[in-house]
């Protein structure tokens, strides 16, 4: 019976965010799919490092296309930021999801596997915060207040999302992404 990728890739990240890099053995990544640790490797043959690439790379794509798309698509500044909030919310399913890119960043490891994929994701929210920057100087910002601004977003949607896990409540995640979508409203 053909294996459904999107359920191998959500199964995967789930263990990922739940154990971190180090802490998820091939037990836990087999155990979690329902496969066997040789057919888990027929799709990943590179193992653990090359799940966690895919999953780097697929969870990247996410946030390009449901976050940070709508900046550059969308001539209305203030409309695409508020379309960057939503964005969020639906890339983690509304609170109830961790972002695999913050689990890998903040996770110390000794492994050179998971380091290269670290300096990946430090670039590209680097690229995503210049082009945060950006939207927001087309608003009226001033560029170093703008680059202030986007620090202050990103902050707040992760902090949103921290807080809500926190506290195991969702809808204090909600709550904060309506404040901030009717903050970017007045613009």
């Amino acid at each position: 019976m053909p294996v459904d990728k999107q359920y191998l890739s959500e199964r995967i990240s789930q263990v990922f965010v739940q154990r971190g890099y180090d802490g998820a053995t091939l037990t836990h990544l087999a155990q979690a799919t329902g496969l066997s640790k040789a057919t888990l490797y027929h799709h990943f043959p590179g193992g653990k490092p090359e799940m966690a690439t895919t999953l780097v790379h697929q969870a990247i794509a996410m946030m390009q296309r449901l976050v940070f798309t709508p900046l550059s698509s969308n001539p209305h500044p203030e409309q695409a930021l508020v379309e960057l909030i939503k964005g969020f919310s639906l890339y983690v399913n509304h609170g109830q999801s961790d972002c695999l890119l913050a689990v890998f960043s903040h996770h110390s490891t000794a492994n050179a596997d998971i380091s290269g994929l670290q300096i990946e994701i430090s670039q590209q929210f680097g690229d995503w915060h210049q082009l945060l920057a950006a939207t927001l100087i087309r608003s009226g910002s001033k560029p170093k207040r703008a680059h202030r601004q986007a620090h202050d977003l990103l902050a707040s949607l992760y902090g949103a999302l921290m807080n809500a896990k926190l506290h195991n409540d969702p809808a204090l995640f909600a709550d904060a992404l309506n404040r901030l979508r009717k903050q970017f409203s007045k613009t």
